[in-house]
């Protein structure tokens, strides 16, 4: 058995790692540089005005947009840094949690496996949702096991309250209660916590700290329900095996191949060896989730990341069974693979350099940021001249990238909302009527003078910018002064072959 020393100094390696990890991650984000996403120039709007809710999503992460770059200013790596912070920390709280759960070297085992899976490496580059929904993931679990072993008002207190703020991180938390719904099955622990007042207060806790959103969602209709279901029921196929068995293998690359290995090798118990009870209540943690997305993409369709929570538990069961293994050598193997994988992509232009190889359209994973910048550079002159003149749009993608890249910026822009049909946030919050501005500066990829001209009076246009990124690849804007909003059934009759041409432009 391990001395407690070589084992504390493994855990220092591991909070020591999570410092230099997200140091290391945020520099990648400064130096590379990786643009802005347009969601996250999107969510960097919805940050401008703090609210209880948002078109798609809960608010948290706006707050921790407005609260990074409160702090840290509005450069891109400041829009980002919560994400990296955040999975830093939630790999110290599932450390933690598997201390409690099985031992100190399998906590210390958990933490490396979150903090290097490869959706932790990828996501970390971009604040999304996925950010503070495993932090908040993580901290429920670990407040809910003190408040189990102590029974103290306080511990189930905060653990409700930890609940409610991943309710207004994202929806898909009301899986969590399910998990221990689950574990209540499979074994007395559950059964007993049932019985407990303080799980249930905890749970009234949680949901009061949602009710602000749902308020904010029934004085929009419920538009963010409304959201969620026409996403989830997107699909070419009721029901797809290859589209659910695509899901799975791509869940490979979420985890790790080696760690995913480890983990579908797990749910077989050795010979004459039952679970222990930190190991059922890790895969309560797992299967919930797990089985739920894998639906979502039999019947419609399901990112690969939507699962993400199932793994802080598939990590626990997967620590538990490497820090048990006589094959020593593999537990720094899988992680090793997961910790390369994570250098190449983020110095994976680097690398084709050194190799002579030219990137191009197919062969560069940051092809979707780039090119934006220097597009609104193009453009910045006109804004300059006409400073009181609004921007406005017809698509999503330009009023984020627009209202962030301008100097100054121009976060509350105005959407033309061609079918009647609300699609985003800037269509909810600030669609072209008769009361906007009667002048605009209009900047879209698809629409024509001639297609302008169906929704305003007067359409001049004054620039075009177009920006070579590839020999194959490149982005185009026009820009337009329209003048006078038409209201009326004209501007409903939406031009789909437009759409669809708006809808693949990358």
């Amino acid at each position: 058995m391990l001395s407690s020393r070589p084992v504390n100094g493994i855990a220092g390696y591991l909070l020591l790692s999570v410092i230099v990890m997200v140091a290391y991650r945020l520099l990648v984000i400064d130096l590379t540089p990786v643009h802005l996403f347009f969601d996250e120039a999107y969510y960097l709007s919805w940050a401008q005005t703090p609210d209880w809710g948002y078109y798609s999503k809960p608010p948290m992460v706006a707050w921790v947009i407005w609260l990074t770059t409160t702090l840290l200013g509005d450069a891109e790596w400041a829009v980002k840094a919560g994400a990296a912070m955040l999975y830093g920390l939630t790999a110290l709280l599932v450390a933690d949690t598997g201390r409690l759960l099985f031992d100190r070297r399998t906590g210390v085992f958990a933490g490396f496996i979150l903090l290097l899976m490869p959706l932790v490496s990828f996501n970390s580059l971009f604040i999304t949702t996925d950010a503070p929904l495993l932090f908040f993931w993580a901290l429920a679990i670990r407040l809910f096991l003190q408040a189990e072993s102590s029974n103290g008002l306080i511990w189930w207190c905060l653990a409700g309250l930890a609940g409610g703020l991943g309710l207004l991180s994202k929806y898909t938390f009301i899986l969590l209660p399910v998990s221990f719904l689950l574990l209540a099955v499979f074994c007395e622990r559950g059964r007993a916590l049932l019985r407990t007042p303080g799980f249930w207060l905890a749970c009234a806790l949680a949901t009061a700290c949602l009710l602000p959103n749902l308020y904010w969602n029934y004085r929009h209709d419920f538009i963010s329900f409304q959201h969620t279901a026409e996403i989830s029921h997107q699909g070419e196929n009721p029901v797809s095996l290859t589209r659910l068995l695509e899901f799975w293998l791509g869940q490979a690359a979420v985890f790790g191949p080696l760690l995913a290995l480890t983990l579908v090798s797990a749910l077989r118990c050795r010979k004459g060896v039952s679970r222990c009870d930190g190991e059922r209540f890790a895969w309560a943690l797992f299967w919930p989730t797990f089985i739920v997305i894998s639906a979502q993409a039999l019947l419609a369709r399901a990112n690969i990341n939507w699962a993400a929570p199932a793994y802080i538990g598939g990590a626990l069961v997967v620590a538990y069974h490497l820090s048990h293994t006589t094959r020593r050598w593999w537990p720094p193997l899988a992680l090793g693979v997961n910790l390369l994988l994570a250098l190449i992509f983020y110095h994976y232009v680097f690398i084709l350099n050194l190799a002579g190889i030219e990137p191009g359209r197919h062969s560069n994973p940051y092809k979707r940021v780039m090119g934006w910048p220097e597009l609104v550079a193009q453009l910045q002159p006109e804004f300059d001249s006409r400073p009181d003149i609004p921007l406005a749009s017809d698509s999503r993608r330009l009023l984020a990238y627009f209202g962030y890249y301008l100097s100054p910026h121009r976060y509350q822009g105005y959407a033309l909302n061609r079918d009647g049909h609300i699609d985003d946030h800037y269509e909810l919050m600030r669609s072209i009527d008769r009361d906007s501005p009667q002048r605009l500066l209009f900047v879209s990829q698809h629409l024509g003078t001639e297609a302008l001209l169906r929704y305003f009076d007067h359409v001049e246009k004054i620039a075009t910018a177009h920006v070579y990124i590839f020999d194959d690849f490149s982005r185009n804007a026009q820009l337009y002064l329209v003048t006078g909003y038409r209201d009326g059934e004209a501007n409903m009759a939406c031009d789909q072959e437009v759409r669809k041409a708006h809808a693949k432009t990358p």
